[in-house]
C-alpha cells in the first residue's frame, strides 16, 4: 500500500490514480490516514479475499476444494 500524505496526493493526483488501479493508496492528513484512494476492480479484490477468509474459517470448502468436489461428480 502506497501511503502519502495530503499535499503529495494533490501535487500528483495523476499518479494517485493510476496507482489506485493495481493496489490501495492512503493519504494522510496531520499524521492520521484521511483516506483510502482504489479502484472498482481493487475494491472487488478486497472484498472477494475478505469473504474468501471468512467463508474458510467458517468451514465452507475453499474453490479449490468445491472444484476437487464438482469434479468427482461430473466423472463419476
Amino acid at each position: 500500500m502506497l501511503t502519502l500524505t495530503s499535499s503529495e496526493a494533490q501535487n500528483t493526483f495523476g499518479s494517485v490514480i493510476d496507482r489506485s488501479q493495481r493496489e490501495i493508496v492512503s493519504v494522510t492528513r496531520r499524521g492520521r490516514v484521511a483516506t483510502l484512494v482504489m479502484s472498482p476492480q481493487v475494491l472487488e479484490d478486497y472484498v472477494d479475499g475478505i469473504l474468501a477468509m471468512q467463508a474458510e474459517r467458517n468451514g465452507m470448502l475453499t474453490a479449490e476444494e468445491s472444484e476437487a468436489v464438482l469434479n468427482k461428480f461430473r466423472h463419476a
